[in-house]
């Protein structure tokens, strides 16, 4: 007996125009064009996991200390009124969807960046081609352990490799002391071609290897610190006076495409 077709869903008979209007209506028209995927909590993660949802897993240093090593997953911090489940319907609409969803926001993982690459690794090619814009944050040097530096570098190595990104937000966490800065106190962009050669700032040179951007948005997220006391914390305190200047004046130089 010969098989019978399978009927195309009601759905994929509308207008290709129509149905395109229709997915913006449920994945980009909403206000903010930001999504936000953290480190899901253990808590949670743990119900989830006895759900059987196939997200990648992955390992995080957690408590207060960063000293325990626990198995965890991403999500969606915060859902600002889309309905992505419509992916999960069938192959074709989810090809279709897809673009409009990933193409239409900036995806945001603060300092959770070991989520990065279980995320990007788990979508579709098509998917993951439509992200063109990532936001990141760096850890306050200090305060930066040799897992952080593992997973920064995996993190650019892959965005550099897979991602052809048009924008990259770079957010780095510095410090400010009560006293004011003067302009003796800061780097030029001249001098990150010498400092990002310094021991512990390869970070600077991995995430300068993504080059080809459009845009690359540098912030400086600065918190309260003593006045310092030793050449590395005075470093510490310069560099971050110097992070939305000398050093996002350095990315760029390294990391936009060609003007032509």
């Amino acid at each position: 007996m010969a098989t019978q077709p399978i009927p195309m869903a009601p759905f994929l008979r509308i207008p290709p125009e129509i149905r395109v209007m229709i997915y913006k209506l449920l994945l980009k028209d909403h206000d903010s064009k930001i999504l936000s995927i953290r480190t899901e909590d253990s808590l949670t993660y743990d119900r989830r996991k006895q759900e059987g949802r196939c997200r990648s897993q992955y390992r995080i240093m957690s408590d207060r200390f960063r000293a325990r090593s626990i198995e965890t997953t991403y999500h969606l911090a915060h859902n600002p009124g889309i309905f992505p489940s419509i992916l999960g319907v069938n192959r074709m609409i989810h090809h279709e969807a897809s673009h409009v969803l990933y193409s239409a926001h900036t995806f945001d993982f603060e300092l959770d960046v070991e989520a990065v690459i279980p995320f990007l690794s788990d979508l579709t090619p098509s998917a993951r081609s439509s992200i063109k814009r990532i936001n990141i944050v760096q850890r306050a040097l200090p305060y930066i352990k040799d897992f952080d530096r593992c997973e920064w570098r995996n993190v650019c190595a892959f965005l550099s490799k897979n991602m052809e990104l048009v924008q990259l937000g770079l957010g780095i966490l510095g410090g400010k002391p009560a006293t004011q800065w003067g302009a003796e106190d800061t780097y030029e962009e001249s001098d990150f071609k010498l400092i990002s050669g310094f021991e512990g700032m390869e970070w600077m040179r991995q995430v300068a290897e993504i080059k080809g951007l459009q845009n690359v948005d540098v912030k400086a997220h600065l918190q309260h610190c003593p006045p310092p006391c030793s050449n590395a914390m005075a470093f510490f305190v310069n560099f971050s006076a110097s992070i939305e200047k000398g050093f996002a004046a350095f990315l760029r130089s390294q990391m936009l495409a060609p003007a032509f």
